[in-house]
């Protein structure tokens, strides 16, 4: 087989120029490589392409970091706005000082849930929404339990969501059992 002497790639054997770097080709410039080269050349071609799967991997991991720390720094922020107009709110009196709590944990629950959402939205997976799902709920729950007078109801509301937790947990692992 001829090759490129430039380039190194195989080329026709009539070719007058390389297809891939557009070296004038003569017949005498043409060289033909032996088996032992073209094993070489294999493992190298190879090698390189493992190495550009890793940096893609790496390059996607990288990416993952940046977005999770996007989301988080978001969901920061939000908890934190949230703060400061809750804050704001019972300085002027849309909320009375002593249910701020309530609405402050109610609102967190909802930021939890949506940040549930996002999560499930890009990764499709539900079992990696699950928890902030739930803790959402939860931290919801206690916050409406004094809002809207469901003060005894929300231990038990909690002793549900524990159990249905315990035996997800459970179901799971008795799918993946350990070796």
């Amino acid at each position: 087989m001829p090759y490129c002497p430039k380039c190194g790639k195989e080329v026709a054997d009539d070719a007058k120029f390389c297809p891939y770097c557009r070296e004038p080709l003569k017949t005498s410039n043409i060289f033909y490589r032996r088996e032992e080269d073209r094993d070489e050349k294999n493992e190298k071609d190879e090698r390189d392409e493992k190495n550009e799967k890793d940096d893609r991997n790496e390059k996607s991991e990288k990416d993952e970091k940046q977005e999770d720390r996007a989301s988080s720094s978001l969901m920061g922020g939000l908890v934190l706005l949230w703060l400061g107009v809750s804050f704001l709110l019972r300085e002027y009196g849309f909320i009375r000082y002593a249910s701020w709590w309530s609405h402050f944990l109610f609102s967190l629950g909802l930021i939890l849930f949506l940040r549930g959402l996002l999560m499930y939205s890009k990764t499709s997976n539900l079992r990696s929404a699950q928890g902030f799902f739930i803790g959402g709920i939860i931290v919801a729950l206690i916050g409406s339990s004094d809002i809207i007078g469901l003060r005894n109801w929300w231990g038990l509301i909690l002793i549900i969501l524990a159990l249905y937790i315990i035996l997800t947990g459970l179901g799971f692992r008795n799918k993946n059992p350990r070796p």
